[in-house]
């Protein structure tokens, strides 16, 4: 028995890593937010040159690391869609609310 548990712990230590250590990414930014946010960042970085591409990672529905050097632009962008797009009720244009 010692001796399987021994083999089994060699073969997990020549395990590699999932990324050589060349491939690792550089500095990047944890981005949450909701869904339709997150197609709009994902819109902006389609629109952009190959080398100019912000999106590192889709992680999942919520979630996206981006490069640290594009998180400003990011924010000031997503800023000005969601201004661009907040409606605020008029109130009382048209209606008689007395009773």
């Amino acid at each position: 028995m010692p001796e399987s548990n021994q083999s089994t712990n060699k073969k997990r230590s020549r395990t590699k890593s999932p990324l050589p250590s060349a491939a690792l990414p550089s500095a990047g930014f944890l981005l949450s937010c909701d869904a339709p946010t997150k197609q709009f960042i994902k819109s902006l970085n389609e629109s952009k040159t190959l080398d100019k591409k912000f999106i590192m990672e889709d992680l999942d529905p919520t979630h996206l690391l981006v490069k640290e050097t594009a998180r400003e632009e990011i924010m000031r962008k997503v800023e000005e869609w969601m201004d661009a797009n907040v409606f605020s009720n008029i109130e009382r244009v048209g209606e008689n609310l007395e009773t």
